[in-house]
């Protein structure tokens, strides 16, 4: 077998099986890594989806009855005040029918719903549970309710009997049922009967209308989440409005389902809005996101098809659906993750198609002789090219199928759609296939024939290193103008900065190992001044593998980088989204008492604590806008030095001097625009601040206290002294401390709470998890691991691949040394210095690109994406990112070079002589 293998191949079976697996390997990550963008992409949607509220992805069909009744009037016959129950709910059908082409699912038609609502109306009885306080009840109508609603006590309505009509008044009896809220608010209980003004009855000029609300039950949600229920807030529980100065209790409740006709004769022509709610089916979402955001944005901008005798009202309807704004925000964020991809990627395959033509020149090489004996006999170069194409087939594309089967494997679910997502895969198998007949009948060309010496040799060389470097060049270039940009060329950016550094390398290589090697002449031993000239007289092209490897050390130091820009960048956000490690904040028109203040303070864990009252004041007449922090300037300067990407705070400077008449304050340059700088401003009593004459002692760029920044001014606790209003309370109360007790902080907060207006607690740690949780980052970052494994990898194969390359001129050169009188130990030192100088050439070209990779790409690099916020995300250069693998490549080569010298120990004599 292994006869047979080497007739066809060229190659022994470990040649054979190292260019297997090399192909294979390439093959299995370019179809691995659209596979794994794809399942990264559905897997972030189909979380960002399903954190979304229900009534975020339900498709809400709208219109006014006026509108519906001017559409339908063009259809003969059919009005408003006539559209049946059968009539709307052939136009939800219809609308389902329309919103369905897609690849966003519906939920099944049975949760569809239609609902007409008419607004708020007095309600006339007096109701002794509201305390004298006014109320409005909104008679909301909602079909079907079987599914959304379950009956705690009474019965469902039935039939609602016919109105009451006398000479001055007309009663509609309304048969409704309520929620427990609503019933609990309003004392109402199955049996119990509210009296409610409606508007006037246009059929019956002159007549009082009113509406007499019969609850017959009490029911609860089936599930309070449902479009159903959060459509309209006042379904679910009751609330007081305190609108124009006054107060209000306000709710709804829920008429028969066989009164839509008489909802539209009452309410029709004052503000009856009709609704029709389509609720999709989100779960397992299992598609992309630019489609999802396309069939989105479609149905909320495009007039639903509506055919038949119902086909006018299609102009009078008006669709919003609430997942198109998030939606359009992923694929704007997914669009910004792909370009870093595709950098990665392109990267990565660059490095793999010089990995792969090393090989095949490795391979030709290794055919030389029965190469150059075929050409010596007539073989043309097609079939050179045949041949050395036949012998790479039969290897690697049994092992590119196997690469293709374990990523479709390891990756299951849909396979990428478009070409696009396959060419990587069958491209790298063509190159593989093709590379080692190509070299091979590039190098058995015929010589061109020239007249004489041949002049200018080095002019190719330079003409393509000139190239090169303006190819470079003008790739950056564009890449820096060019934010977020996909293109291939312009992609290659962190890896066309390596072309310089790479030319300049080859150019320095010899000359420097020259120089060296004469430095070693003086010294006394052999192996120095040996090593590093045979190293300095080897043909540049076994340099050339070493030096392939800084194209895979700058993808990896470019995606270290990228890691850790975002990773300091989200720290940085977490603090600015609040301020401290922990945030325990008091609710509207409410404070802290004296006894939450302390038990915060007292959490275990807890280094500083800062009690502060936020209070906004206006100045020069409320033209302007000022956020006052009311702070003890010595606890909140100890708390700001403890915090990060925050300005600090000197107490000092809010210290008043005696018989002072200006308070200092620290300000923001806004506010201090807003007080005149220095000069001293007065502001007038407000919001139990006393009157005070202020005087600005220093600028503040940020505080801990309003982290989202604007216009405001630190103030001394001492400046409430004097004041005829009892102060502020304190409303929030910043604590810090890395080893704090959250559970402890919540229990304490939630314990000492001010009743009805509890405290809420916001942590830095929440804040930041929800940043490194994200979908799309986890996904993305995820990718970036592969990446970096596969460069890996390739800059091992690379290695092998170099040491391959010279085996056999090192195999004669050891033998030699052996018969010579070398022991084993000098042999190694030899050949490792033969081989370590072109791994150290590679490793100050690729310590030259990590240096010029911030300066070069950072200006058009844009990572917000990930922190979601405007801080800075400042790239610096990773150090480990690559001098890691570099020094594991650098022990894999020593001990591969010695005990490739061992193991030739057990020779003797004769036969090292012969070989």
């Amino acid at each position: 077998m292994s006869a047979l293998l080497r007739r066809v191949t060229g190659m022994t079976g470990a040649g054979s099986l190292a260019l297997a697996l090399l192909a294979g390997g390439c093959v299995l990550a370019a179809t691995a890594g659209p596979r794994q963008a794809q399942a990264t992409g559905m897997k972030a949607v189909e979380q960002t989806v399903d954190e979304l509220t229900p009534a975020d992805k339900t498709i809400v069909v709208s219109t006014s009855w006026t509108q519906l009744s001017s559409a339908l009037s063009l259809s003969t016959g059919l009005y408003a005040p006539d559209l049946s129950l059968a009539s709307a709910e052939e136009a939800g059908t219809q609308l389902h029918r329309d919103f369905s082409d897609g690849p966003l699912p519906l939920a099944p038609q049975s949760a569809d719903w239609v609902g007409l609502n008419p607004g708020l109306n007095n309600v006339l009885t007096t109701v002794p549970s509201l305390d004298g306080i006014p109320a409005q009840l909104e008679i909301t109508y909602r079909y079907p309710v079987a599914g959304h609603v379950r009956l705690v006590a009474g019965s469902m309505p039935g039939s609602a009997p016919p109105p009451t009509v006398t000479s001055s008044r007309e009663i509609y009896n309304f048969q409704v049922v309520v929620t427990p809220q609503t019933a609990s608010r309003f004392g109402l209980r199955p049996g119990s009967r509210l009296s409610v003004n409606t508007p006037l009855n246009v059929s019956a000029p002159g007549k009082l209308t009113g509406a007499l609300l019969d609850v017959t039950g009490i029911v609860e949600p089936a599930d309070p989440d449902s479009s159903f229920w959060t459509a309209d807030p006042l379904l679910p529980k009751p609330a007081l409005s305190r609108a124009g100065g006054g107060e209000t209790w306000e709710a709804a409740v829920i008429a028969d389902p066989g009164e839509f006709a008489m909802v539209e004769q009452v309410f029709g022509q004052t503000g009856l809005n009709f609704q029709w709610e389509l609720p999709t089916g989100t779960t397992g979402l299992h598609s992309q996101a630019p489609a999802l955001y396309d069939q989105a944005n479609q149905i909320a901008n495009q007039t639903p098809v509506i055919t038949g005798k119902l086909a006018p009202m299609a102009t009078a309807l008006s669709v919003a659906f609430g997942l198109v704004p998030p939606l359009s925000a992923f694929v704007q964020a997914e669009n910004d993750a792909n370009a870093l991809l595709m950098i990665v990627y392109a990267g990565l395959a660059l490095a793999g198609l010089v990995t792969l033509f090393l090989t095949a020149r490795m391979t030709a090489a290794r055919r030389q002789a029965e190469l150059t004996l075929r050409r010596a006999r007539g073989a043309s170069l097609r079939q050179l090219f045949w041949l050395g194409t036949r012998g790479a087939a039969v290897a690697c594309l049994p092992a590119a199928a196997l690469g293709w089967a374990a990523a479709v494997l390891l990756l299951p679910g849909d396979a990428p759609a478009g070409a696009g997502a396959w060419w990587p895969g069958i491209a790298t198998l063509a190159v593989a296939v093709a590379g080692p007949g190509a070299v091979a009948a590039w190098q058995h060309r015929l010589p061109r024939r020239q007249g004489g010496r041949r002049r200018w040799r080095w002019l190719p060389r330079v003409v393509f290193e000139v190239t090169a470097c303006a190819a470079a060049v003008g790739g950056i270039t564009v890449f820096r103008s060019q934010t977020g940009g996909t293109d291939l060329y312009v992609s290659l950016a962190p890896v066309l900065v390596a072309v310089p550094a790479v030319i300049v390398t080859l150019r320095l290589y010899q000359v420097v190992l020259h120089w060296l090697a004469r430095a070693s002449a003086r010294r006394r031993g052999v192996i120095g001044f040996l090593g590093l000239t045979r190293a300095a007289q080897a043909p540049l092209t076994l340099a050339l593998p070493a030096v392939t490897l800084v194209l895979a050390l700058t993808v990896a130091a470019f995606t270290g980088m990228v890691r850790a820009a975002v990773s300091s960048a989200e720290t940085v956000a977490s603090w600015q989204a609040t301020g401290a490690d922990a945030v325990v904040a008091a609710s509207t028109g409410a404070g802290l008492s004296p006894a939450t203040v302390t038990a915060v303070a007292a959490v275990p864990g807890v280094t500083h604590a800062a009690a502060v009252r936020v209070v906004p004041l206006t100045v020069d007449g409320n033209a302007e806008l000022l956020t006052a922090v009311i702070v003890d300037p010595a606890s909140y300067a100890a708390l700001a030095a403890a915090t990060e990407g925050f300005s600090p705070v000197r107490a000092a400077l809010l210290s008043q001097a005696p018989g002072q008449d200006e308070t200092p304050v620290l300000a923001s340059p806004q506010a201090a625009a807003y007080l005149g700088g220095g000069a001293g401003t007065a502001i007038q009593a407000q919001g139990g601040v006393p009157t005070l004459r202020v005087r600005v002692a220093g600028q503040l760029r940020s505080t801990q206290a309003v982290p989202e920044g604007g216009a405001f001014v630190v103030l001394p606790q001492s400046a409430l002294t004097g004041g005829v209003a009892p102060p502020p309370p304190v409303n929030l109360m910043l604590v810090t401390g890395p080893s704090m007790d959250m559970t402890r902080l919540s229990a304490v907060v939630q314990g000492t709470g001010a009743g009805a207006y509890p405290a809420t607690v916001t942590t830095r740690p929440a804040a930041l998890a929800a940043l490194t949780g994200a979908p799309l980052q986890q996904g993305t970052f995820l990718v970036f691991a592969l990446a970096v494994a596969f460069a890996a990898a390739l800059a091992l194969a690379v290695m092998l691949l170099e040491l391959a390359l010279g085996a056999a001129d090192r195999e004669v050169t050891t033998a030699r040394l052996a018969t010579m009188g070398l022991g084993e130990g000098q042999r190694v030192r030899l050949v490792a210095l033969e081989v370590v100088p072109s791994v150290a050439a590679a490793a100050v070209a690729a310590a030259a690109c990590a240096a010029a990779l911030p300066r070069l790409l950072a200006s058009a690099v844009d990572l917000s994406v990930f922190t979601q916020s405007t801080a800075p995300v400042t790239l610096r250069p990773d150090l480990a990112a690559f001098l890691l693998p570099l020094a594991a490549l650098l022990v894999i080569t020593v001990v591969a070079l010695a005990c490739e010298v061992r193991s030739g120990r057990g020779r003797g004599v004769v036969v090292t002589m012969r070989t």
